[in-house]
């Protein structure tokens, strides 16, 4: 049996293949420190909060650190920054490890393949992501795992874009990074990423109207909706242009980076975009729009988003494990686990893939979601979500 596994900045998700289809497991790449006393950690174990304790103080860890944060009055403090293991936090790699383990668990066998995002380096930055990435490796060795990176972008095109043979443009618009993948029958053209994304958006929402930062996100979060229709003096009015601005980034650099010369003549692709920052109602069509206003070297037949953006990586690392592994063709697993819905783009009718999860009152597929219980740092406290495609439904 193989795995994926999306290491984000903002949340670590794992993909295995189970007999109803894909099980995603989830959990938030973050933690929150409080002052240790007895009564505090015996509340923490009964409330089945994830924590560990280290001399005299208590960390929250995962799902439960925001929720922590926002009581408080707290910021929480995270593993990662910008895509990429945070070189200015002390207890970057535990944390990460324990987030990671539970969500990923241990290998079913020694060598069991599983292959985990990797961001590309960032044109907008020095930031190198070697570092991040070997680290990883390694961390992912010692789990019992034959581990593997594969770039963000193109976990995208195994994820989504099967049926159109694996070549379009992915768009993976993460917390700490956006990445970027040009893709021809499974071979990269261009790959890249971009220093910003939903934490840049959040940071500048948050110093626009004096907000904390948790506060902004946990309101992008809920329900936010980009129809610039909100009060431009509130944190919804900032969100939204911030939002703008990051997607009038994203494309210039876009147009920036394509070489004429590596894209065939009248090339035709759709863009695929998903990512937890691309989340909110209203981003497909805005980011639809930025795409008309440039010049690139190639049309764009349509803009799809998925039904959920935030499975899109995990999945698409599985699918390059199974690949790998040869228990599975990457098409039937790509095409079995998403369903996309689409914008149209330039010089291009708009075109729609009906969704293939359904819920669990189907005979025919299930998509249930459970949260197991925890103890300590020692348990599962991760969020499993389990999808299949309807044998009844289109592919």
């Amino acid at each position: 049996m193989a795995k994926g596994l999306d290491v984000g900045t903002m949340n670590i998700l794992s993909s295995t293949p189970d007999e109803t289809g894909t099980k995603f497991v989830q959990q938030r790449n973050s933690f929150v420190e409080i002052e240790y006393s007895d009564m505090a950690e015996q509340m923490l174990s009964r409330s089945d909060v994830l924590h560990i304790r280290k001399d005299d103080k208590v960390y929250v860890v995962g799902d439960d650190a925001l929720n922590f944060a926002n009581i408080f009055n707290k910021e929480t403090r995270r593993p990662m920054e910008q895509g990429i293991l945070s070189s200015e936090e002390a207890s970057a790699i535990p944390m990460i490890k324990l987030i990671t383990e539970q969500v990923v668990g241990t290998a079913n066998q020694p060598g069991e393949k599983l292959f985990f995002s990797s961001p590309a380096d960032p044109i907008d930055s020095d930031v190198s992501t070697l570092y991040h990435q070997k680290t990883l490796e390694s961390m992912l060795s010692e789990m019992g795992f034959d581990p593997e990176p594969i770039n963000e972008g193109m976990a995208v095109i195994y994820s989504e874009l099967a049926d159109n043979n694996f070549t379009g443009l992915g768009v993976s618009f993460g917390a700490g990074m956006t990445n970027i993948c040009l893709s021809y029958y499974a071979v990269p053209v261009m790959k890249f990423s971009i220093a910003r994304g939903g934490d840049w958006i959040d940071k500048q929402a948050a110093q626009a109207t004096g907000t904390p930062v948790d506060k902004v996100t946990s309101i992008k979060e809920d329900d936010f909706v980009l129809d610039f229709r909100t009060d431009v003096g509130g944190i919804e009015g900032a969100l939204s242009i911030y939002y703008e601005n990051l997607l009038d980034y994203v494309v210039e650099n876009i147009a920036a980076q394509v070489d004429e010369g590596d894209v065939e003549e009248e090339l035709d692709v759709p863009v695929v975009v998903t990512g937890g920052t691309s989340r909110p109602d209203g981003f497909e069509e805005l980011f639809a729009k930025h795409l008309e206003d440039v010049e690139i070297p190639f049309s764009i037949s349509d803009v799809q988003s998925v039904d959920d953006p935030l499975y899109s990586v995990a999945r698409g690392a599985l699918v390059a494990a199974r690949s790998e592994e040869g228990s599975d063709e990457p098409a039937a697993q790509s095409t079995s686990s998403s369903g996309t819905r689409s914008s149209s783009g330039k010089r291009s009718s708009a075109s729609k893939r009906s969704s293939s999860t359904s819920t669990s009152t189907s005979s025919s597929s299930t998509s249930s979601t459970s949260t197991p219980s925890t103890n300590s740092s020692s348990a599962d406290n991760s969020t499993s979500t389990s999808e299949s495609a309807s044998s009844g439904g289109e592919d």
